[in-house]
């Protein structure tokens, strides 16, 4: 499409310089192929750099700007080098060359708008790609929702983590009532937060946190002693936007794989900091390296490198390592 195009451009070229202009039939062919076929070519070229030019930059001076000398350099190149041929091919033909001289305000016009269309279809492409990509990223993206929503019903608020909940609330009520009611409290917030948490796309990880520290309070009732827990974030991490839920599987992951597997008391330990303009999150857990281990499917994980893939178009914002009894996770979210 895109040759067929331009010899349809030329054709119309060399007509118009054949039947108006009165130029020799040899001249006008030889004249519409040279400087069409340079101007072919270096569209080609023009391609690259005008990908790396969006138009969604805020800064519309940096775009009009780099548009403009993109635009003189292609004039200038398109043409010397039509100049420097077609002196080459009729330099013996001193009434044409002179000819072509005068022409040089209504070339320079012809490439200023054949830069100008080339611009728009670009550019079109470049929409109507991002726009494509975009549509089945957010398609990709609730479907996936969705599965995490499920398998977050499924893990978090299923009978087992009620029941060993409530038996716990029991236990307290024996002897400390006050504790009780704190828990119950503490359960109701929790189970409000995970049910609500798809009406946002991201929250702040200060509300995320709060969350955790009432699902690790929770866990910590039934296991007292034995899980140790340990948040280190400072106040401009704390308003970092980050998706939703993101982090609460990794906290499950450690206590069902460390924490309930262990005879040892088990310390998770999470850190944030802002650097190089992204929030990093590590959350480090010790575990039993005797014990045979729960095996499981790996979903969460999965599930938490295919969202920062779809929200943020990276595949290398999460990191994770186990070895000598600890268990290592990194994540890393930009400015959003």
């Amino acid at each position: 499409m895109y040759l067929l195009a331009w010899m349809l451009v030329s054709g119309i070229q060399a007509g118009i310089l054949v039947f108006y202009i009165r130029l020799e039939a040899l001249h006008a062919v030889t004249d519409s192929i040279v400087f069409n076929t340079l101007f072919f070519l270096i569209a080609l070229v023009v391609w690259y750099p005008v990908r790396y030019i969006p138009l969604s930059n805020k800064n519309i001076f940096f775009v009009v700007l780099n548009l403009l000398a993109l635009g003189i350099l292609v004039i200038v190149v398109w043409m010397s080098a039509g100049f420097f041929i077609m002196k080459t091919i009729f330099s013996d033909d001193e009434a044409f060359m002179q000819s072509l001289l005068l022409s040089v305000p209504y070339r320079i016009i012809s490439g200023i708008l054949l830069f100008i269309v080339m611009l728009m279809v670009y550019y079109l492409i470049v929409y109507s790609r991002n726009l494509k990509e975009r549509i089945q990223n957010e398609a990709g993206l609730k479907a996936l929702v969705k599965e995490a929503e499920l398998n977050l019903l499924k893990s978090q608020i299923n009978p087992h983590f009620l029941f060993n909940s409530l038996n716990s609330v029991s236990s307290l009520t024996l002897h400390d009532p006050a504790g009780a009611s704190e828990m119950i409290i503490k359960l109701s917030d929790f189970l409000r937060y995970s049910l609500k948490y798809t009406e946002k796309d991201k929250n702040p990880l200060k509300d995320e946190m709060e969350n955790i520290r009432r699902y690790l309070d929770i866990e910590k009732v039934r296991f007292g002693e034995k899980l140790q827990f340990f948040i280190d974030c400072d106040k401009p991490s704390e308003t970092w936007f980050v998706p939703n839920m993101i982090l609460q599987p990794l906290f499950e992951n450690a206590v069902k794989h460390g924490v309930y597997e262990s005879t040892e008391p088990v310390t998770i330990d999470m850190k944030c900091r802002i650097e190089k303009g992204m929030l990093g999150i590590r959350i480090t857990n010790n575990f039993d390296q005797d014990s045979p281990g729960r095996r499981g499917a790996g979903i969460g994980l999965k599930n938490i490198r295919e969202r920062l893939r779809l929200i943020y178009g990276r595949e290398d914002l999460m990191h994770f390592r186990k070895e000598d009894g600890s268990f290592t996770i990194n994540l890393f979210f930009p400015i959003s």
